[in-house]
């Protein structure tokens, strides 16, 4: 035995079933499965594999922990020490990370002499086998046709005796976490604390990654996604740690569901430093970003970098696809990820079912609405929502392309099924839209490049700057109130916040703006529920349910948008009729024919 295995441990602690799998959540699955005697059942089987168990009275033989889930830690758990050192760790889980470390680093487990393979058997019988060499056991799960597999070879042993051929066996992976790193990581956390957080750290790994900043920053944490098992999954101090808003860190969790627990704990199996001690040295925690980095390209290769705003706006859209895969939609359409959760993801995948690849494949075959909810939101919003220059608005006439090529064929799989999906659940207006000349009208306006980097195409200054100057010479206005009309016209969502961000406007500017036209009798004054603005145009309002926008009635019929039969309620909006150019002349010809909104 070493000198750290000598020394005195703490007087073990007990740990509820609940209090255990909350702190080990999303890195070690069978939740339900950890009880008060789970740590204690650790140290016996370990006891039992070294040779150094001796039953209780009226013991006839050792049992594996329930589940034997905890067999995924062997050699990686460098994720659960992050975990435990994470500022953003709740100080109850903390403890139990703690304890667990502490007993681990007891075990055989943690001891690089000793070698571990896992697998799985064909029978359903449980058992131990133990001889000089190493030993063995089967843990048979009750719903499962099979045996979880688990051996140990001592040092200096060849093999571990085996009552029968496994189904497959594999070496487990052997990293960080000795027990001198374990226990060491463990003194300097109750010593000094948890480590700093360093948000620069978290930025730098979503630049390198591809990975949203929140969902960096869980990563960095030692949270890469982890299931919701336990809620609040991140209360009010670590969101305020990291510094992002519930939806934004709530996409974030979506954008990380497409990890298994294994490849969480693979993940960040070999981050942390050799010596502890460097993760409370300045730049600690940038040292194990990079490291991060560079395992999560190994994992999923190189995937593109949204701009941290774009992937805000992605967020307020609310589609099935987390706003991250929404953008790499965009970003790289060609090799465009599977939807997150995707059954596919499940393992073994299916033989007939590996050529799925792309986000694409999956169109032609089980999961068309979330693809298609994802595309058919994005094109509109990367057209009219994004300025030019972005990289994923961009990139939205390749995801025109990509998506005709999987409907080409009139009696395509992919056509027959999408084009049920469409038009059994959301009308065909979307179908409509993709072939009647719209969608290549608006992506003519994406690659025309007639608008300056940085311009929004729902300012009309920038997209329609003669329709602009005909209202203000026609109505009396200056330029900046004329635009605001314009917009209160036809936009459907023109919120102080999008108004202000589309013409780059302060405050004051958008002030001054909206007193004239409030002045000269073109709007109104008020607060509505969901509108995020003060300005309407007189004249009825439509009320709306998530995710629909509440609007003026008005505006309904011009931009495509369905009321109820006395026009309170919107009922349905999935597309603009036409380009924003085409439309802003619509509605202010409207107007000139007497046809504008009145009270």
């Amino acid at each position: 035995m070493n000198e750290i295995d000598t020394a005195a441990p703490r007087t073990p602690r007990t740990w509820s079933g609940f209090a255990t799998s909350a702190a080990l959540q999303g890195l070690v699955g069978a939740s339900g499965c950890w009880n008060e005697d789970s740590f204690a059942d650790i140290r016996r089987i370990g006891r039992y594999i070294e040779g150094s168990w001796v039953p209780e009275p009226g013991e006839r033989e050792v049992r594996p922990p329930a589940a034997g889930s905890w067999t995924e830690l062997i050699g990686r758990t460098g994720a659960l020490a992050l975990r435990a050192a994470a500022p953003a760790t709740r100080p109850e889980r903390r403890e139990v990370l703690l304890d667990f470390l502490e007993m681990w680093a007891r075990t055989p487990f943690a001891d690089p002499a000793y070698r571990f393979r896992l697998g799985r058997l064909a029978g359903t019988t449980s058992f131990t086998v133990r001889d000089d060499q190493g030993a063995s056991f089967g843990l048979h799960l009750p719903a499962a046709r099979w045996t979880r597999y688990f051996e140990a070879v001592l040092p200096g042993g060849e093999a571990a005796p085996r009552p029968e051929e496994p189904l497959y066996v594999v070496d487990c992976h052997r990293g960080w976490g000795t027990p001198e790193q374990l226990l060491r990581l463990v003194e300097l956390v109750r010593e000094r604390g948890p480590v700093a957080w360093d948000a620069d750290a978290a930025i730098a790994l979503s630049e390198a990654t591809g990975l949203s900043r929140p969902a960096a920053a869980l990563v960095l944490a030692g949270n890469p996604g982890a299931g919701g098992y336990y809620k609040p999954l991140l209360d009010e101090h670590e969101r305020a740690l990291f510094g992002f808003k519930a939806g934004e860190l709530a996409s974030a969790r979506a954008e990380l569901s497409m990890l298994r627990d294994d490849e969480r704990l693979a993940l960040l199996a070999d981050v942390l430093p050799a010596d502890p001690v460097d993760l409370w040295a300045p730049g600690g925690l940038a040292r194990v970003a990079e490291r991060t980095a560079a395992a999560w390209a190994e994992q999923h290769g190189a995937r593109p970098h949204a701009p941290w705003r774009t992937w805000q706006a992605a967020v307020a859209l609310e589609t099935r696809m987390p706003a991250t895969h929404l953008c790499h939609l965009f970003l790289d359409p060609a090799n465009a990820a599977l939807p997150p959760g995707f059954y596919l993801r499940a393992w073994p995948c299916p033989s007939e079912h590996r050529h799925l690849r792309t986000a694409w494949d999956v169109m032609g075959d089980y999961d068309a609405t979330t693809v298609a909810d994802a595309v058919f939101a994005g094109l509109p919003w990367a057209y009219a929502d994004l300025p030019a220059g972005d990289p994923v608005r961009a990139g939205a006439p390749e995801v025109v392309h990509h998506l005709r090529k999987v409907l080409a064929g009139r009696d395509s799989p992919a056509r027959v099924l999408y084009s049920g999906v469409i038009r059994g659940n959301r009308g065909s207006g979307r179908w409509d839209w993709l072939a009647d000349g719209t969608c290549d009208r608006v992506i003519a306006r994406i690659t025309a490049d007639d608008l300056p980097a940085g311009r929004y195409e729902s300012d009309p200054r920038a997209c329609a700057p003669d329709v602009v100057a005909d209202v203000a010479a026609t109505l009396d206005l200056v330029e900046d109130a004329a635009a605001l009309y314009l917009q209160l016209l036809l936009l459907p969502v023109p919120s102080d916040r999008n108004v202000r961000r589309w013409n780059a406007w302060t405050p004051a500017r958008h002030k001054a703006a909206a007193a004239e036209l409030v002045t000269r009798g073109l709007a109104v004054e008020d607060r509505r529920a969901r509108a995020g603005r003060t300005l309407f145009l007189p004249g009825p309002w439509a009320q709306a349910k998530k995710p629909l926008p509440s609007m003026e009635s008005w505006k309904a019929p011009v931009i495509g948008a369905r009321l109820s039969t006395d026009g309170s309620e919107v009922r349905a909006f999935e597309l603009l009729p036409g380009t924003l150019p085409e439309l802003f002349t619509e509605a202010w010809r409207l107007v000139c024919g007497g046809e504008g909104p009145t009270a």
